[in-house]
């Protein structure tokens, strides 16, 4: 499942993803500028909760395209301030996607696809990224602790806030 969001010229994205630990270019967050997070709700077709998740961000992409990201809209932009001389900002990235009832793709040997119109999938990351306008994805932000399981029809919404330090 890939959500996506319009982003300068590329397209954003939230993930919720079954995988392994490779993480890539990806570097720790600790030591960072920046903290992110994501609440992630699951929804039935009837509207129903299903799973309400909180995951806190592990890993960041050191990469100019993520503040590139963080301005491109001013509507994620929430709030400003300073702190002892330290400049903090506050941005808030709501991401959708409507499951739908049938697959358009099959994933052949990933459980759960066996039906295109009854599958699911479990999530244990959760990610934000971009694809840029050469349609290279990149991981902005991953973080675990959570799993999840998503079937046909169910609706995400996920919100990522960060917080950025100058």
């Amino acid at each position: 499942m890939v959500l996506i969001i319009p982003f300068s010229g590329t397209n954003a994205f939230a993930q919720t993803l079954y995988t392994e630990a490779y993480l890539g270019e990806l570097k720790e967050i600790d030591d960072s500028k920046y903290r992110a997070s994501s609440i992630t709700i699951i929804r039935n077709s009837n509207g129903e909760l299903i799973s309400l998740t909180k995951s806190d961000a592990t890993s960041y992409l050191p990469n100019p395209i993520l503040d590139e990201f963080l301005n491109s809209n001013p509507e994620y932009l929430v709030k400003q301030g300073e702190n002892n001389d330290q400049k903090f900002s506050l941005y808030n990235i709501k991401v959708q996607y409507d499951n739908p009832k049938c697959a358009v793709e099959m994933f052949v040997g990933n459980p759960g696809f066996n039906d295109e119109c009854d599958l699911y999938h479990r999530a244990f990351a959760t990610i934000l990224g971009v694809t840029d306008n050469e349609g290279i994805k990149h991981i902005l932000f991953r973080g675990l602790n959570h799993a999840e399981i998503i079937k046909s029809e169910y609706n995400v919404t996920m919100f990522w806030n960060v917080i950025t330090r100058d």
